[in-house]
């Protein structure tokens, strides 16, 4: 059970994480005072801002590393810096090299969300479609329904982008523009 493996987290642990998507590719990092709580909003009772408000799916995340540190800014900085997660915008990376306490390639732990089986499901390009079309259009009704702020907005566009390579994908094309290659009709 996911509440089970988020306790290997020990409690009251300030420190960092970083959530992998279904390709191991880094999605969002974050920080927190109590780092156990934090995944836990994010991925048991799924009420933190991010899954909210829709800019994290957490359907796309196989899974956490997280490392220990009273220095979470500084740490922070260093993962975003490192691994450039696509849902963390370029305004939350400083341009200034901060020295960092934790050793990004070596985490003091990972928790995997889902099993190899539930991954492969996931992964799968019809899987990944369906469950896209149905996070952007929770989001869209967010935004018309609550407004939100700019980075919701641009989460949006970060999502319709992984939708275009779900889509791509499931329907077996290269690319968008190269239709008439396979046949298709540009109109």
């Amino acid at each position: 059970m996911l509440s089970e493996k988020v306790r290997s987290v020990p409690t009251e642990t300030p420190g960092v994480y970083c959530l992998f998507d279904l390709d191991g590719v880094p999605a969002y990092a974050g920080q927190s005072s109590k780092l156990r709580s934090r995944l836990r909003q994010h991925f048991v009772r799924q009420d933190s801002s991010v899954v909210s408000y829709g800019r994290l799916d957490i359907w796309d995340i196989a899974y956490i590393e997280w490392w220990g540190t009273s220095e979470r800014d500084s740490a922070e900085q260093a993962l975003l810096t490192h691994h450039t997660p696509y849902l963390n915008f370029d305004h939350e990376i400083e341009d200034v090299p901060t020295a960092s306490t934790i050793n990004v390639d070596d985490p003091d732990g990972e928790i995997q969300l889902v099993s190899e089986d539930e991954r492969e499901f996931r992964s799968e390009p019809y899987n990944r479609t369906k469950q896209k079309l149905d996070h952007l259009s929770r989001m869209v009704d967010k935004i018309k329904l609550a407004g939100h702020s700019d980075d919701t907005k641009r989460t949006l566009y970060e999502h319709h982008r992984i939708l275009q390579e779900n889509i791509t994908e499931f329907l077996g094309v290269e690319d968008f523009e190269q239709r008439e290659v396979s046949g298709w009709n540009k109109k």
